[in-house]
């Protein structure tokens, strides 16, 4: 591996880990996008987003990803890596801006409020 491949690595998990709830809300969110500009990133232009749910039932997880299916993410179902719980994965492209991650934040919540679960945040890549 060369440089090249090892730093868009590293920078991706930085922005893991910084836009995976260790801050609270837009926080957060702001901190992990001024990580994206400050690695390059075209926040100009859409970015894939990857959201993380997790229900303590399948069913639940089910009901997480059908709601968010409704409104134009593509999802997915699965248990979580750690077992125990249950995955829902919902994906979707967009400016990466705050505001459009308050919006969605505010739909996350209230689908928790709903249906139960826990939100665990978001990432998305370094888009030059």
């Amino acid at each position: 591996m060369n440089h090249r491949t090892i730093l868009p690595r590293v920078l991706l998990l930085v922005l893991l880990i910084s836009g995976c709830g260790l801050l609270a809300g837009s926080d957060s969110d702001q901190a992990t996008l001024n990580q994206l500009r400050e690695a390059g990133s075209d926040l100009s232009k859409p970015h894939p987003f990857d959201f993380y749910l997790y229900h303590p039932q399948q069913t639940g997880a089910q009901q997480l990803c059908s709601a968010l299916l409704s409104e134009g993410f593509e999802v997915s179902v699965g248990e979580s890596a750690t077992g125990g719980d249950w995955l829902c994965r919902a994906s979707q492209a967009m400016l990466p801006t705050l505001e459009n991650l308050s919006e969605i934040n505010v739909r996350i919540s209230r689908l928790i409020d709903q249906y139960g679960g826990e939100y665990d945040g978001w990432e998305t890549i370094v888009l030059p």
